[in-house]
């Protein structure tokens, strides 16, 4: 399978264009970093990310007393077609296959309707969460760090969206069907990470995202669940909120923040033994000037709570954390250099696992 998905995407490389699809105008686009994207054979385009970070890990408030490392964590390429004239639309990542979708979108009543609708199919980004959808912050640990939902969660599956304006207001909601979680056994407790279901074992996952946003605010909520075997389900919701860059307010105009929570709950185990997991963060940005911003990121998580609303404080151990780090970004074009501390405080057996991070990211 491995070899025979790199060879279908070369062949979708040769083929749209002698079937005529590189002479369809399409929309205008940029990508992260501001810049449009590089064309590839007409309608098909092509972004990128990757960087490199130098590390300094394994301490407790003394970075002499770590080690040093080189990490690599985005290397992700892009390739894309949508077209104004063509309703059907591609989209995949090409090194590691993390996603790959097929779909297509109208718009009743005309593009100047305001109202789209999209279906998809394939290895799908699950649509959980505020965007972008694989950064997830919930825990305090954003990216890459995070513990709580998979850094990237992409499951074989379907999706539908419809999205519209209506004034000032701009409404969106996912419905999906992917692969969902499964247990390994009756015992072992959740893990959101990485526990999900065999092909030959199914599980489905359902879930809906609702998103408005009204000028430089936006909320979502989105809920998902899952049967995960030996009759239990897994419930799990979250509520974001992101208010970027209120306009013309001093000051107010250069923070962007972010908030949200999440709560996954296992049922169907009886008396005693269904319990949840949460997380929450909170990001604060601050741009002094376009090119530069300091960041603050809080979060807590808590595991295996069997009774509270957010924390079992009967059942703490070292899977229950708090996080916090600071940064400062310089961003020119498509190139990034960002400076991190992260401080990570267990609630029961402190681990040394602080980190001092210096990055280097390139997108296109």
């Amino acid at each position: 399978m491995k070899r025979v998905l790199p060879s279908v995407l070369f062949l979708l490389l040769i083929v749209w264009p002698i079937f005529g699809l590189a002479d369809d105008e399409a929309e205008e686009s940029q990508d992260s970093s501001g810049h449009p994207p590089w064309a590839v054979l007409g309608e098909l385009r092509l972004n990128g990310k990757f960087d490199v970070s130098y590390e300094r890990h394994s301490f407790s408030s003394d970075p002499t007393e770590g080690q040093d490392a080189f990490k690599n964590y985005h290397h992700f390429l892009f390739l894309s077609r949508h077209s104004a004239k063509d309703p059907f639309f591609f989209t995949a990542e090409l090194i590691d296959l993390s996603f790959y979708e097929f779909g297509a979108q109208f718009s009743p009543g005309g593009r100047k309707s305001g109202v789209s609708l999209k279906a998809k199919a394939g290895k799908l980004l699950v649509p959980f969460g505020s965007e972008p959808i694989f950064h997830h912050a919930y825990g305090g640990r954003g990216g890459f760090d995070q513990q709580i939902l998979p850094i990237i969660w992409s499951q074989f599956g379907f999706a539908g969206n419809v999205s519209a304006r209506l004034g000032p207001l701009r409404i969106s909601d996912d419905i999906y069907a992917v692969t969902g979680h499964a247990l390994s056994s009756e015992e072992k407790v959740l893990n959101l990470q990485a526990d999900f279901a065999k092909l030959d074992a199914l599980k489905v996952g359902f879930g809906n995202r609702l998103g408005i946003g009204w000028g430089p605010i936006s909320a979502w909520y989105s809920i998902y669940a899952s049967s995960i075997g030996y009759d239990r389900w897994l419930f799990l919701q979250a509520i974001d909120i992101g208010i970027w860059r209120i306009p013309n307010i001093p000051f107010i105009e250069d923070l962007a923040l972010s908030f949200g929570v999440l709560r996954a709950d296992v049922s169907g185990g009886g008396a005693g033994k269904d319990y949840y997991h949460f997380a929450d963060y909170l990001t604060l940005r601050y741009y002094p000037w376009e090119f530069l911003y300091l960041q603050y990121r809080v979060g807590m998580r808590t595991m295996d709570n069997r009774r509270g609303f957010f924390e079992d404080d009967t059942r703490l151990d070292v899977n229950d954390s708090s996080s916090h780090n600071v940064g400062i970004v310089y961003l020119r074009g498509g190139l990034s250099l960002g400076l991190y501390a992260f401080f990570n405080l267990e609630r029961k057996d402190e681990k040394d696992d602080d980190l001092l991070r210096f990055t280097v990211g390139y997108e296109f």
